[in-house]
């Protein structure tokens, strides 16, 4: 639930901070932020001698170049143009894009419970846009692009070696998005269509760093602490709260107010989430790996098979 709060309360304070920074400019500066607290307790830890991952380089620089890299590019970008309450609503269609994703490159058969679902969010994401009066916002298009970026981030990570623990792929995956975002803002700042940050509104900076540090790093870690103690279909179930939160904290820190249109398309969004199937046996014949992954005791090999399913 705290992970869900810092996720649902993270649009509120980029969008706040959006007033003093460009929007690429914000998000790697959150993102230096959280590389550098996730990469101080990894060493920590690991007492400054961090687990190998030479193998799977690869693979962690996939994993950074869809989440944190693109996912929060949409999500951040489309905050400039969208509102905070609106932005964390679509942010959770990932868990059906997901759904998508697996049934064309896994092959995986889709339920008539979970297309009531999809129909549901497409037509909460139609009425959010205005319903019939509305246009395309370019704000949710980008919002929803972000989400789908996440949703392929998850088909990949599913299949990740469970040589790697959490705290190491989640380190190394956002030194990676660091580094594959750096060149774009690099070159915007070149180009003067953003200003390199500076002794902007302290309130503004302020915001940012707690949106690195909550949004991404802390956010992170509690989610995949917590994933290792209870079901994956309850954590799944409390994401659910995201868009609840996110909604909340938006017309209580800024004042937003949702259009009768907007509250029937946030209602729908909610609605089909909480209607999508949480069992195993009910979500697309899911397989979940039933091989023991060598040095890992019972609760270890519990929490890693609970963290498989509520990838896919």
């Amino acid at each position: 639930m705290a992970a869900t709060f810092c996720w649902g309360t993270s649009a509120s304070l980029s969008k706040f901070s959006l007033t003093a920074f460009g929007p690429m400019t914000l998000l790697t500066v959150d993102l230096a932020i959280a590389t550098a607290a996730l990469w101080t307790v990894l060493l920590l830890r690991h007492r400054s001698r961090p687990q190998p991952v030479v193998a799977d380089r690869g693979r962690l620089a996939v994993l950074g170049l869809l989440q944190p890299c693109l996912t929060y590019v949409g999500m951040i970008w489309g905050l400039a143009y969208t509102s905070a309450s609106n932005a964390a609503v679509l942010a959770d269609t990932e868990s059906f894009f997901v759904v998508l994703l697996a049934a064309v490159f896994l092959r995986e058969r889709l339920t008539a419970r979970v297309l009531l679902c999809l129909g549901l969010t497409v037509t909460g994401v139609w009425l959010l846009e205005g319903g019939l009066g509305g246009g395309l916002h370019l704000g949710d298009a980008l919002v929803v692009a972000g989400a789908l970026a996440a949703a392929g981030y998850a088909i990949v990570a599913k299949a990740f070696p469970p040589r790697v623990d959490t705290l190491t792929m989640t380190a190394y995956q956002f030194l990676f998005g660091l580094l594959c975002l750096a060149p774009l803002t690099i070159a915007l700042w070149v180009s003067g269509r953003e200003q390199l940050p500076g002794p902007a509104d302290p309130a503004a900076w302020g915001t940012a760093v707690a949106a690195g540090l909550l949004g991404y790093a802390v956010s992170f870690l509690l989610f995949n602490y917590g994933l290792a103690a209870i079901p994956a279909g309850e954590a799944g179930m409390l994401l659910n709260l995201i868009p609840v939160f996110g909604v909340a904290v938006a017309m209580v820190s800024l004042g937003e107010r949702l259009t009768p249109w907007e509250v029937t398309g946030a209602v729908t969004v909610v609605g089909s989430v909480l209607l999508f199937p949480r069992t195993r046996s009910d979500l697309l014949e899911v397989e979940v790996a039933d091989k023991a992954v060598p040095g890992l005791g019972d609760r270890e090999q519990d929490a890693s098979d609970d963290r498989v399913c509520g990838q896919r």
